[in-house]
């Protein structure tokens, strides 16, 4: 795991345009200058960590870009970060999206000003889900027609991991 820079901003364009990387969440795939701007948000926003900001880092197999995990704070007050992940389709199945996440869940509890890490995950998104809860997040909530896809209203799991029940 690595932070972003900006020569792999190409292989975000290729995982965003990838159709199980938006289908649960938008109705077609994100243009190039959106990914680009939050690509480099991502970049810059690295600068206020501990405290507060966001990082996304990009995960390799044998030096191959294969997917990438975000980290985004919510809520400073409270220390609530959002975390988030997007992996190759092929490199699904192999363990490496879970060990992943948890490896950036263990890095914040130690690194940042962390209290409670969340995920909001589409209903429908069972292989994500199953991800969340094989990791140890407890599945909080529901909240109802929160995400509109091709004009059809999806409800939204609440994950959540507290640092006082982290495992790491």
């Amino acid at each position: 795991l690595t932070p972003i820079n900006e020569n792999e901003i190409d292989f975000i364009l290729m995982l965003e345009e990838q159709f199980e990387s938006y289908k649960y969440d938008s109705d077609n795939a994100p243009i190039s200058d959106e990914v680009i701007k939050r690509c480099q948000w991502f970049i810059e926003r690295v600068q206020a960590l501990p405290n507060e900001g966001a990082i996304r880092w990009i995960v390799r197999k044998d030096n191959v870009m294969i997917g990438e995990v975000h980290f985004i704070c919510n809520w400073e007050k409270t220390h609530e970060w959002e975390i988030g992940y997007k992996f190759l389709k092929e490199h699904w199945g192999a363990g490496l999206a879970s060990e992943s996440v948890k490896a950036v869940i263990q890095y914040a509890f130690i690194h940042f000003n962390v209290n409670r890490i969340v995920a909001f995950l589409n209903t429908e998104n069972n292989r994500s889900a199953a991800l969340a809860e094989r990791i140890g997040m407890l599945k909080e909530g529901r909240l109802r027609e929160v995400k509109l896809v091709n004009g059809i209203y999806y409800d939204e799991y609440v994950f959540s991991i507290l640092k006082r029940e982290s495992m790491f």
